[in-house]
């Protein structure tokens, strides 16, 4: 069990078991009535209550040790992945339809690809280029099946919160790989610095064209569905943890290609207990996803 915690493989793995059952947890929230912003935001909340509990009492020493620099440069990232990037991706969500919000946010692996070739030299391979084409393919086909809708302001949201999330997760990648800073301690960080951004850009919300505001001008204190906002909070605390240890042990390309499996788990979860259908060419979509997979673990896209 510990080779399987310290192992690339391992932590991508469990990350994508985490996020695919986060993105049903709050697509049930949502069907049950939860509101985007307060359940966002007590999520988060409760996020950082977990990891401070988990995290702070073995390691507290650890974050004191931390240079002013490194805990700039730490904040930044994580401000830039959680903060900005959930808050465009929740914009934009409420603002286009959830076929093109879902085959959108695939767009994070290209933009990780990128920023990690130009801030960490990660090589752009051939196989890399191949996979993400495929990965690109195979999640239009699956939530798509084959047609788009009209663009909306949503579909320009989720593409920046897909480039927010590109460049806060490859900051994130630099700080891990090049120094010794423990990744629990970057993971108990992120909420620290995303929470903030989130607020600030709840109080900016008059500024906001109008259909955003609709989106934003809500009461963050209000409680509803609490169930799901613990729920949530929970299998979120896992997300950031092993998020950060995958960004630890491997390479940005291996990760983000290998985590793509993550719309496979949500669309088996929404088959068993939601009692979706697949169609035939989503069938062809989800082995187009999965195929990089195997593609990124043969080659050791980790090591490069």
């Amino acid at each position: 069990m510990k080779r399987i915690l310290t192992s690339p493989l391992g932590n991508v793995l469990l990350y994508s078991l985490f996020w695919a059952l986060e993105i049903f947890i709050t697509k049930l929230a949502f069907l049950a009535g939860a509101q985007v912003v307060p359940f966002t935001i007590q999520s988060s909340f409760l996020t950082l209550l977990f990891l401070s509990a988990y995290v702070l009492p073995t390691k507290f020493k650890k974050l004191k040790k931390l240079s002013p620099i490194l805990l700039v440069w730490i904040l930044v990232a994580n401000g830039i992945h959680m903060g900005v990037g959930t808050f465009l991706s929740n914009a934009g969500i409420q603002l286009t339809t959830a076929i093109n919000a879902g085959f959108l946010m695939q767009f994070t692996t290209v933009t990780i690809i990128l920023f990690a070739w130009l801030l960490l030299g990660e090589k752009i391979t051939m196989a890399k280029i191949i996979s993400v084409l495929f990965i690109l393919v195979g999640t239009f086909l699956l939530i798509t099946k084959g047609q788009v809708s009209s663009a909306h302001i949503g579909d320009i949201l989720i593409i920046l919160a897909c480039i927010a999330w590109g460049l806060g997760g490859v900051l994130t990648r630099k700080v891990l790989k090049h120094t010794k800073v423990d990744s629990d301690i970057v993971a108990v960080l992120k909420p620290v610095a995303g929470i903030p951004v989130l607020l600030f850009a709840v109080l900016l919300s008059p500024l906001y064209p109008h259909p955003v505001q609709e989106v934003f001008q809500k009461n963050i204190f209000q409680l509803n569905q609490t169930f799901y906002v613990v729920l949530n909070a929970i299998v979120i605390t896992f997300v950031w943890i092993f998020f950060n240890r995958m960004l630890k042990v491997a390479s940005a390309s291996y990760n983000v290609i290998v985590s793509s499996i993550a719309p496979i788990i949500v669309a088996l979860l929404a088959l068993i207990f939601l009692k979706e259908n697949l169609s035939s060419i989503q069938l062809v979509g989800a082995a187009l996803i999965i195929a990089p997979s195997f593609l990124a673990q043969y080659l050791q896209f980790d090591k490069h």
